[in-house]
């Protein structure tokens, strides 16, 4: 054999065993192998073989958790690839830089990869990497939040029939897998994840996965085994992202089992792994956890600090965020305007007298349409002026708690107030520029100020937040900070004047799309309530309570006050025990 047929052999088998130690999660082999075969490369001035090598290089580091290096040189093996003209190798590599760019949280170039690698992939030649490709575009979608889209793109990869147990086929059912957890669907999450381990059974990734279903149910124990198995593994490997990833989620198993010093042991691992890595969700994750930890433990300086941060890589989070949905929404306008272009060609040639015959009904429907828009702009504006009105009252209540801790000289209280104070401004003053959020978004706000509340008046009461079973408060979107004043209204005029222990009871169900929100106390009742509404602080409240109903009706579009109903609760002998306030909310979807 030729002396250069035999090392382009070489260079050959060596990008394979490279591939081989990628495929055994042994990043560092891998990159030992991918160059040498690079610098074999580089000694027949073979480019194609080059450029493999390249890409290879570029997973060993991506694997290794040094994403910036990732970028660069998988991009790289792209240009090499494109000059050679090897198509479907360029499409492989743009289709592992969106994955890479996805992990660092760089959504728009995450988008614009992967759209690259599919118009290569039309074709149908490289089936294997078209799947990956629509695996990864679905991915991108169901991060964003559009859970339906998402799903449209991974039922597109599986009509192009993957054989079973094999990657394309293991990582589309890992997806689809996260996908229904995401979407709180327990039982299809575990049956998808199944079929993702045909093949390869131990899969540390599916595993950790599965520890998060079990999270989510709060079965500490079982989800316990699956994150200590694959951190121990992945120590043993130096995989960076399921270290990243399983310290997390033991992170939150021992703060749940107020096992604080493994909790802070695991959150602190989990953010210094993160953090030079450019891991910006798993950064963010770690932030938040470090917070309640300390928090937990007393410690609310540190707690405050660290809460702090988390907020801040919050903001350039949904920042990207929402680049990512303006990229897919400038694709889409782009690809509605060269369809329109289209259309108005083949109507022009088609007649122009046709289009006529309608000019006058189209000058009409637009003439109405932009009438409703500009109602609906109104109602908008209406909306934000009557948040502007509440806020100001909301934040004098506050800070008169505050002051009170103060002259009573109760620092520690003050303290722990300021701090959960501070939490909550901060997610207010996020949220105070949409018109709706999430349920669960508006819960947490809610929880917030129920603590505080809590705090401020020494446990005078409790309180619970239920749900009917598939009633998902993350795919529901609520107006903004649209709870806080009734639940203050059912404190101040019912609970507090109440002797013994207060109880407010918050319940949300749905019925023909419309989220229904009982908001209960076991208080004095409206009438002798009605007796104490002198002072100050108790027409404030009654003030944002009935804002918050205006905000109600006009968002749900109800001009007759039928979206807020307050009814006394009676014991069997008819005596009051208490009141229910009931909200109808219809369910929108998000203001983007």
């Amino acid at each position: 054999m030729p002396a250069r047929s035999q090392t382009v052999e070489q260079c050959r088998r060596a990008i394979g065993e490279g591939n081989n130690f990628l495929w055994k999660f042994l990043p560092l082999d891998a990159w030992a192998s991918y160059h040498e075969a690079m610098d074999m490369a580089l000694a027949l001035d073979d480019e194609y073989l080059f450029a493999q090598a390249l890409l290879g290089i570029g997973q060993a580091v991506w694997y290794n958790g040094k994403f910036y290096a990732a970028v660069d040189t998988v991009k790289l093996s792209v240009k090499h690839f494109r000059r050679v003209g090897a198509r479907g190798d360029e499409g492989s590599a743009l289709r592992i830089l969106s994955n890479i760019y996805d992990d660092q949280g760089d959504y728009e170039n995450a988008f614009k990869t992967v759209s690259e690698a599919l118009k290569l992939f039309e074709d149908g030649k490289n089936n294997m990497n078209h799947i990956l490709s629509l695996v990864q575009m679905g991915s991108l979608y169901r991060n964003m939040g559009d859970f339906e889209t998402a799903m449209a793109y991974y039922r597109r990869a599986e009509s192009l029939k993957p054989y079973k147990g094999e990657y394309p086929y293991r990582e589309l059912y890992h997806r689809i897998g996260e996908l229904y957890a995401a979407m709180g669907k327990i039982d299809e999450a575990r049956a998808a994840y199944g079929r993702s381990r045909i093949g390869n059974k131990g899969s540390k990734v599916v595993r950790m996965r599965l520890g998060d279903t079990y999270l989510q149910e709060k079965k500490y124990d079982i989800a316990f085994r699956y994150y200590d198995s694959v951190y121990r593994e992945s120590t043993l490997l130096t995989d960076i992202n399921i270290i990243i990833g399983s310290t997390l989620g033991l992170g939150k198993i021992y703060l749940a089992r107020k096992d604080l010093p493994h909790a802070l042991e695991m959150a602190q691992t989990s953010l210094d792994h993160s953090s030079p890595r450019g891991a910006r969700q798993s950064k963010r994750a770690a932030l938040k956890l470090l917070s309640e930890i300390y928090e937990a433990g007393g410690n609310d300086r540190q707690a405050l600090e660290y809460y702090k941060q988390y907020e801040a890589l919050t903001d350039s989070v949904v920042s990207e965020t929402f680049k990512r949905k303006l990229f897919s929404f400038r694709q889409e306008a782009e690809a509605g305007r060269l369809k329109a272009q289209r259309n108005i060609l083949v109507a022009c040639i088609a007649g122009v007298l046709i289009a006529c015959i309608f000019v006058f009904s189209i000058i009409h429907l637009r003439h109405k349409n932009e009438k409703l828009h500009l109602k609906q702009r109104a109602a908008e504006l209406e909306m934000k002026a009557l948040r502007a009105q509440m806020n100001p009252h909301f934040i004098f209540n506050c800070l008169s708690s505050i002051n009170h801790f103060i002259l009573n000289e109760e620092n520690n209280r003050a303290s722990q107030y300021l701090t959960r104070f501070s939490k909550l401004i901060r997610t207010v003053l996020v949220n105070a520029g949409k018109t709706t959020i999430t349920l669960e978004e508006e819960l947490a706000m809610l929880r917030l100020y129920l603590n505080m509340e809590q705090l401020r008046f020494r446990e005078a009461f409790d309180y619970t937040i239920e749900f009917d079973p598939g009633l998902h408060p993350s795919m529901i979107f609520v107006p903004s900070f649209i709870l806080q004043p009734f639940c203050e209204n059912a404190i101040w005029h019912g609970l507090l004047h109440k002797d013994g222990k207060g109880k407010l009871g918050i319940h949300f169900s749905m019925k023909n799309d419309i989220l229904i929100c009982k908001i209960s106390d076991n208080g004095i009742g409206r009438e002798r309530a009605a007796a104490f509404r002198s002072g100050a602080v108790e027409k404030g409240a009654s003030f944002g309570n009935r804002l918050s109903a205006e905000r109600l009706s006009l968002f749900n579009g109800d001009l007759t006050d039928t979206s807020f109903v307050t009814e006394d609760i009676k014991n069997e002998k008819g005596e009051i025990t208490g009141t229910m306030v009931i909200l109808k909310i219809h369910n929108k979807p998000a203001d983007d």
